[in-house]
């Protein structure tokens, strides 16, 4: 086949493996980094992701410096909103590029042309490549990949200066692309086997060493983050935790089967622990065979995958294993694969049957990944020792009406894990929501007490927890504690300055107490942050209350001007939702002067 039929075949390939996935759901950490993140709906906003890494999240305390991410988000949502499908489609392109890039390199690196095409199918359909193409938010992975490989592709053809701009761009996705001149060196020395100029590498350094101190100047490195929480786990116990999950790294590149978004795995608090020392050993043996009995091509290509590895195994992350950080090593691992394609001939039919059964098992995958109920079900179903993946459960389940599975979820979360805050949050919220389907006042009241007793019982744990503060004004609102609900939704907006239901719900509070400046104030920032019907509308009655208290009040304009203020609101309102009904009736009765 000519280049052009390769990579007409690729795409093709590409396009059929993920054609289920392009209109899966948004997950997990696309909730607080896209969905509910107002920095990225205005194309004003871009230079903005430059300058300050609180962009990156509804969450000040989530902040993280990628602001290219950033910029295809606003991109995506200038062109549809919140449409699935176009992110989608751009994670995907982004997947055919970094297996395009895998192809040159293996020709770049004298694999020939059956073995880089080998090396670019099969990491294109590689079933531990589909939670960067499925997860809108590993979008970081891909990104950053594109930028690395051809960074790396650009500097070997001597290409130094845009391979220089394809770092800058990888850095701006995600912070692991800071190895890459470790890669260029390597990669040059051993794989190209020409001499290094040091001049040619200069650059690449001095970029990663900039970009540490840009993370340095934000608090985001080698100081306390602004949120104020301390790293998930010490250096040590990383490196143990590490250690023992080289072996399971392995396995996944070799057998990608049973993938999850939550793997049952746990931390290695102590160096002696068995599994440690096994994994160890395993690493050592395979590292003196390598550099014993295998061809030169195959060490370095699993070198680098070594090397990209290297910042999610010496930074403490949340989660200690998952799919997306073998996104890089796979497609060295894959280049290594080539290689062994190219040479074996024997190896070749057997090959395409592997592709054909790698191209169902991404199929399946992405059915998988389909939404927020099978995902998390499959992960309960493969981890149940594992508590977020009980909470996600539970989660899914409550926003989908089914309050018995999810309390279910929650429950087994908190008997795995008794001071998990979002489990027993949700489980107040379950109290909360039976309290509002009560006929019996009697009764709603004490599932109301019920779930305030839950909230506090997290906010004895973790006094500053968004999620639980908020849930425990809405509570306190509902038993008539209005002064507590105030008091309560001013430490949420002060805790999360972006988060616009902690002002929408402050301002609610307000109106209660008739401190109708305030409530407007609160609303009017609500509106700045996420514009929607119902705030339009509660901003509307807030100003024409606060127009009959000045009209009692006998100001000069009688609330004409808020009056005025408030038929705009309700206008907005229909304008976001043309059926509003209460926004409609408020129309028609400032027309008819009614309001007066």
């Amino acid at each position: 086949m000519s280049a052009l039929q390769r990579l007409l075949l690729l795409a093709g390939l590409v396009v059929l493996a993920y054609a289920n996935s392009l209109q899966g759901s948004f997950h997990y950490d696309d909730f607080h980094s896209l969905l509910n993140n107002p920095h990225i709906r205005s194309l004003a906003q871009v230079g903005a992701f430059f300058t300050d890494p609180g962009q990156f999240s509804e969450d000040p305390g989530k902040a993280m410096y990628r602001p290219f991410l950033l910029v295809s988000y606003a991109l995506n949502y200038a062109v549809g909103q919140y449409a699935t499908l176009g992110y989608h489609l751009v994670n995907l392109a982004l997947h055919l590029g970094c297996a395009l890039l895998v192809w040159r390199l293996g020709l770049q690196a004298g694999a020939g042309q059956r073995g880089a095409w080998a090396a670019a199918l099969l990491f294109a359909l590689c079933p531990l490549a589909t939670e960067p193409v499925n997860y809108i938010s590993s979008r970081s992975e891909s990104l950053a990949a594109l930028g690395y490989l051809a960074g790396l592709s650009l500097f070997l053809d001597r290409r130094h200066w845009l391979a220089l701009a394809c770092f800058a761009l990888a850095l701006g996705a995600k912070e692991m692309a800071i190895t890459l001149p470790a890669a260029l060196w390597l990669a040059e020395r051993f794989a190209l086997r020409r001499p290094s100029r040091w001049q040619e590498h200069v650059p690449f350094w001095g970029m990663g060493l900039l970009y540490l101190g840009v993370l340095w100047s934000f608090g985001l490195i080698g100081r306390a983050h602004q949120s104020g929480t301390a790293p998930p786990r010490d250096l040590w116990i990383q490196l143990w935790t590490q250690a023992k999950a080289a072996p399971y790294y392995l396995k996944l590149v070799l057998m990608p089967v049973g993938l999850n978004v939550e793997h049952a795995f746990s931390e290695a608090a102590h160096p002696w622990h068995p599994a440690v020392w096994c994994s160890l050993l395993l690493v050592a043996s395979l590292a003196w065979l390598g550099w014993r009995s295998w061809p030169r091509v195959w060490v370095i290509w699993l070198s680098l995958g070594v090397i990209a590895l290297l910042p999610a195994t010496l930074v403490p992350l949340n989660v200690l294993v998952n799919e997306h950080r073998l996104y890089l090593p796979l497609a060295f691992a894959t280049l290594a694969a080539g290689s062994v394609w190219a040479q074996v001939r024997a190896y070749q039919k057997h090959g395409m049957v592997l592709l054909g059964l790698c191209i169902g098992l991404v199929f399946l995958r992405n059915q998988e990944w389909k939404n927020e109920l099978s995902l998390w079900g499959v992960s309960v179903r493969r981890s149940p020792s594992m508590p977020r993946a009980h909470v996600q459960l539970g989660t899914a389940l409550r926003h989908a009406g089914d309050r018995q599975g999810a309390r279910r979820e929650f429950e087994a979360t908190l008997h795995l894990d008794p001071q998990h805050r979002a489990a027993r949050t949700n489980l107040g919220n379950l109290y909360y929501e039976a309290a509002g389907t009560q006929t019996d006042t009697a009764t709603a009241r004490a599932s109301y007490e019920r779930a305030v007793a839950e909230y506090e019982q997290v906010l004895k744990l973790d006094p500053e927890y968004k999620d639980a503060l908020n849930s425990l004004g809405s509570a306190y609102l509902r038993l008539g504690r209005v002064a507590e609900a105030v008091e309560v939704y001013q430490r949420v907006v002060a805790l999360s300055p972006h988060f616009p239901e902690g002002y929408y719900n402050l301002g609610l509070a307000l109106v209660r107490q008739s401190q109708y400046g305030p409530a407007i104030a609160a609303y009017q920032q609500a509106l700045r942050l996420h514009p929607d019907a119902e705030t339009w509308c509660s901003l509307g009655e807030a100003l024409l209350l606060d127009g009959q208290q000045a009209q009692r009040q006998g100001a000069p304009d009688g609330g004409r001007r808020q009056w005025q203020e408030a038929t705009g609101c309700f206008q907005q309102a229909l304008t976001l939702e043309p059926g509003n009904t209460l926004a409609a009736l408020r129309l028609r009765q400032l027309q008819q002067g009614g309001a007066r």
